[in-house]
């Protein structure tokens, strides 16, 4: 019994089907987590940029309210302040970052170092 080639005909155009639709699941997969990364560290990037401006205003080297200055500084990395609590010159943010379909949240606190007594 011989096997012809007619036999095959086709066959490479399905694996090459299967190859391609496999290496687009990936970098759609690779895409999706680069993006996420992405957001995360500019989301942590803009909490930590607003913790330092809150308490640069606590301690009076900004104007303004400490909050207030947070919020400024936010909103100029394109996230916005979803709280912010002052205590004894040490500010905590939290911040909401919108990026694409990505929604990331980031926290920060920043302030005077404690007095050691």
């Amino acid at each position: 019994m011989r096997r012809t080639a007619d036999g095959d005909r086709g066959s490479a155009t399905v694996v090459m089907v299967g190859v391609v639709t496999v290496a687009m699941v990936l970098a759609t997969a690779l895409l999706a987590a680069a993006g996420t990364r992405v957001a995360v560290v500019r989301s942590q990037g803009a909490a930590d940029a607003a913790a330092v401006a809150g308490a640069a205003a606590a301690v009076g080297l900004v104007r303004g309210g400490p909050c207030a200055a947070a919020d400024r500084t936010a909103r100029g990395n394109g996230a916005r302040v979803s709280s912010c609590d002052v205590a004894d010159a040490v500010v905590r943010v939290r911040v909401h970052l919108r990026s694409g379909p990505f929604d990331v949240e980031a926290v920060a606190l920043a302030g005077p170092p404690p007095v050691d007594g």
